[in-house]
């Protein structure tokens, strides 16, 4: 299922907090997804919150060779476990040097909605909603 970014935050209370707001605003804790490097996120998210902790460990597909070959030295197989989650082919490279960098993705199930807007990636800092196409 495609999924829609709702932000890019730089530390894991801004993710936690955005995680706890989405579900005051009716989201199924079920419905939403953290990722970030193993060494970045703890476990105290909202029970039912689906935390996606990738470790350098793991090994690169062809997908991630061919959607990041400059990223040999970063953490392998985020590239690969972002297309796994939903993210485009286009969107999952920009997104993965994110997650490399230290920074937290969280994700819902794509959903209609008049309110989602696109923004462009961010070169550092929060990013905001965005839509996946």
């Amino acid at each position: 299922m495609k999924k829609t970014i709702l932000g890019v935050y730089d530390t894991e209370k801004k993710a936690r907090n955005v995680v706890e707001g989405l579900i005051v605003q009716g989201y199924r804790a079920e419905e939403i997804v953290v990722v970030a490097l193993g060494e970045e996120i703890g476990s105290d998210y909202p029970t039912g919150t689906r935390v996606e902790d990738i470790t350098s460990e793991e090994e690169d597909s062809v997908v991630d060779k061919l959607l990041l070959p400059d990223e040999a030295q970063g953490p392998r197989g985020v590239g690969n476990k972002l297309l796994e989650l939903g993210l485009s082919d286009r969107d999952a490279p920009m997104y993965a040097t994110d997650v490399e960098n230290g920074r937290i993705l969280v994700l819902t199930n794509e959903k209609e909605s008049q309110e989602a807007r696109t923004v462009e990636p961010c070169v550092g800092g929060d990013r905001e909603q965005q839509e996946m196409h």
